[in-house]
């Protein structure tokens, strides 16, 4: 007795037919990626850059403590571009994740729509993004802008330095949300449903 293919198997034999690719996998890049070489530079950048961050913010903090409490001579810097580089990587990584489509999100009403319900869903919701994120990102222009002569106290930076980082982050989580929506309505195939997400976010 032969069993019935999954919706997901016929999927991916569509997909492969067609030459598009579900990603299976966070890590795998999906169709925008497979078919962009620079889209895809971009998404690696992100990661790259995030990890970076995140290294960088977590070797500082490791400096701080050991100056302060093994050599009781803390420098006055590392607090400072601790947190300004935990900020620049909370909105790059807010850029990557949305590439990805891996951002924390409640499925319960997608996963009991059909595929188009799904799609359909997931248009208005990236609509709203891209619209929330086009605003902040003119808003925090405007922001950083007029930050542009204040200092930070210990290390001199430019505040608007500081401040383009959630410029930066609106501004790509924009372009992916705006990809996506192309996406969606292009190539709807290559959509992972929400029963797919779920799976790609437990692994």
């Amino acid at each position: 007795m032969t069993s019935r293919p999954s919706r997901a198997d016929a999927l991916n034999e569509n997909n492969l037919s067609t030459g598009a690719h579900v990603p299976q996998e966070p890590d795998e890049p999906d169709y925008a990626e497979q078919r962009s070489r620079l889209y895809r530079i971009l998404v690696n950048i992100e990661r790259a850059a995030s990890c970076s961050l995140l290294v960088a913010t977590l070797g500082l903090i490791v400096l701080q403590v050991v100056s302060r409490y093994v050599f009781n001579t803390p420098f006055s810097w590392t607090e400072e571009l601790a947190r300004f580089a935990l900020l620049w990587f909370t909105f790059v990584s807010a850029g990557f994740v949305m590439a990805r489509r891996i951002h924390i999100a409640v499925d319960l009403l997608a996963s009991k729509l059909g595929r188009v319900g799904t799609i359909v869903l997931d248009t208005f919701a990236m609509t709203a993004v891209v619209v929330t994120a086009a605003v902040m990102a003119v808003a925090g222009a405007e922001f950083a802008a007029g930050a542009n002569r204040l200092l930070a106290p210990a290390t001199s930076l430019p505040m608007s330095v500081v401040y383009s980082a959630a410029v930066t982050g609106f501004a790509l989580i924009f372009l992916h949300a705006a990809l996506h929506i192309y996406l969606n309505i292009r190539h709807p195939e290559v959509v992972p449903d929400a029963m797919e997400n779920l799976e790609r976010e437990a692994v």
